[in-house]
């Protein structure tokens, strides 16, 4: 039986350095990319009003496969090469389920 309630995904990345250009650029084009993909309900990706070292990744997915396919992708592959070096650490990944 398909699942009923889309994923939410909430990814937070942590850079050794603020936020620039760079980052900025990569952010755009994997944004950009992945709204196209199929079963990507919402995708955003926001800069801390607090703390210009962390992003955080919005992400509503219909089901796991979308999720599962969006994690196989070239945009997201090429996201990761380009920023990866600048990352303090390991994504934080929290899945969550919506209320009522």
């Amino acid at each position: 039986m398909p699942e009923r309630d889309p994923i939410t995904l909430l990814a937070a990345l942590t850079f050794a350095e603020p936020v620039a250009e760079p980052e900025l650029s990569a952010l755009a084009a994997v944004v950009c990319a992945t709204r196209g993909e199929p079963g990507c309900l919402e995708y955003a990706a926001h800069v801390s009003a607090e703390d210009p070292h962390r992003v955080l990744f919005y992400e509503r997915w219909q089901d796991q496969a979308a999720l599962d396919a969006h994690n196989l992708t070239a945009h997201l592959a090429a996201f990761r090469a380009a920023v990866g070096p600048r990352l303090v650490g390991p994504s934080e990944l929290g899945f969550w389920k919506r209320l009522g």
